[in-house]
């Protein structure tokens, strides 16, 4: 499996580098589009960053159960347009504060860094497809840090629902580390969302893991959230959601917000 992964990452990879059109030759973009996220959900969605155009989408979190809590800031992403139909992506869940009883720790998370490559557009093939390749790189703290270059591959569809609502979906590979040994992550995920007034877009999603952490079982948890335009470049959101087997966190919010901008990549 691990090497199935890994494959996988690699000829996507390769298929972006041979195949995609460089961003001076793609088409110019609008000079004003309308920010489309990847968050605040556990599902990313289908949509490529436009040519020139640098997105950045930022947050914090607060996850818990009976005995532990964990709060993650600022998470980012950064997604620069390349190609009406690929992007570049890096991340992190930024600085992680763990407190367990009277143990508490801190330290930064490990960066991660990937492409998304647009495959099929719901106008002509009745669903958007996307691939997203990335890896993960063991520059966190010692006590957060996997400790192994970790291999993801994301599957993202959408389609156009009747009445307005959209569902979009993923399905991911992973081949991950700990304690220096290696173990394999699948996980799948739906988010159901619409426009609830103008401005205002909210959404209801379900998702799950195979299993957690090596030791533990499958983790699922449900979701929801909202999310408000600031213009057209500017959003702010907040979500909050409730794990539904023991292995996931009993309960979690967030809040966030995103920002896209000129790159100066554009002709």
């Amino acid at each position: 499996m691990a090497k199935s992964v890994v494959r996988a990452w690699a000829l996507v990879l390769f298929g972006l580098a041979a195949g995609t059109p460089a961003y001076a030759q793609a088409p110019v973009v609008p000079d004003v589009p309308e920010i489309v996220t990847d968050r605040p959900d556990f599902t990313e969605s289908s949509e490529i960053i436009p040519l020139g155009w640098l997105q950045l989408e930022s947050g914090a979190s607060l996850e818990g159960d009976a005995s532990t809590r964990a709060f993650t800031a600022p998470s980012a992403l950064f997604r620069l347009g390349l190609g009406h139909r690929t992007e570049f992506r890096f991340g992190a869940e930024g600085l992680v504060a763990e407190s367990t009883g009277h143990l508490r720790r801190s330290g930064g998370s490990d960066l991660e860094i990937g492409a998304k490559v647009r495959l099929l557009d719901a106008d002509r093939a009745g669903i958007d497809l996307a691939l997203l390749p990335m890896v993960s790189l063991p520059t966190g703290a010692d006590h957060l840090t996997s400790g192994g270059v970790d291999p993801t591959l994301k599957i993202t569809w959408a389609r156009q629902l009747p009445s307005g609502f959209g569902l979009t979906g993923n399905v991911n590979l992973a081949s991950l580390t700990e304690d220096g040994q290696r173990f394999h992550q699948e996980a799948i995920s739906f988010s159901l969302g619409h426009d609830l007034f103008k401005g205002w877009g909210g959404y209801a999603e379900a998702y799950g893991f195979s299993k957690m952490s090596a030791a533990d079982g499958a983790g699922i948890t449900i979701n929801g959230g909202v999310s408000r335009l600031l213009g057209r470049r500017t959003q702010i959101d907040i979500e909050a959601g409730r794990g539904v087997t023991s292995a996931a966190p009993d309960w979690f919010v967030g809040v966030g917000f995103a920002v896209i901008a000129p790159s100066g990549m554009r002709r």
